[in-house]
């Protein structure tokens, strides 16, 4: 019993007809479970917001703040993964809110401290395990080998997606208008 196998542009071969090769299945699956997981997360994250009224960045760093009472700004960023500009931008609508206050220490009065303000303490209830958090707490209950596959893989995936930036409608008929 022979198999008919085909050539790809890439140089890799295909089965032919009949069921596809094990690498095809399972890059199908994966695909079908990162969109799962982003679909899943958008909707978690896109009902804290309505239930809110703030982008999930601010439940995020009210979780860090929460878990990390006088976390200096700096900490909070890195933890988050976030641009010290950015974080500066959603502490101030945090302080906004009436979410946190931050505190410059005595020692140094560089070095200031975010703390959880009543309402924050309260929203943070309010919202706990609604998407912030959940991310992580779903993690945690995987076993070691599949934590460090994920470690491993992840960042894989996401070095080959198109760095993020602000969206220009105009560059794509600028690039469009260019004589070849």
């Amino acid at each position: 019993m022979s198999t008919n196998r085909t050539p790809r542009a890439n140089g890799s071969v295909s089965a032919g007809r009949g069921s596809p090769p094990r690498r095809t299945q399972l890059e199908h699956r994966a695909l079908l479970a990162a969109r799962m997981l982003v679909d899943r997360m958008r909707t978690l994250y896109r009902e804290l917001e309505r239930l809110t009224g703030a982008p999930i960045g601010m439940h995020r760093a009210l979780n860090g703040i929460g878990a990390e009472p006088g976390i200096q700004a700096s900490h909070l960023a890195a933890m988050l993964g976030m641009q010290r500009p950015a974080m500066s931008h959603l502490l101030r609508g945090m302080v906004e809110r009436g979410w946190i206050e931050r505190v410059r220490a005595e020692s140094d009065q560089r070095a200031v401290r975010i703390y959880l303000t009543a309402a924050g303490q309260r929203m943070l209830k309010l919202t706990a395990g609604r998407a912030a958090g959940i991310l992580q707490r779903s993690v945690r209950v995987l076993g070691d080998a599949d934590v460090e596959r994920l470690a491993v893989a992840l960042p894989l995936l996401v070095q080959q997606l198109p760095a993020a930036g602000p969206v220009d409608p105009t560059a794509q008929r600028r690039r469009q208008r260019r004589p070849r």
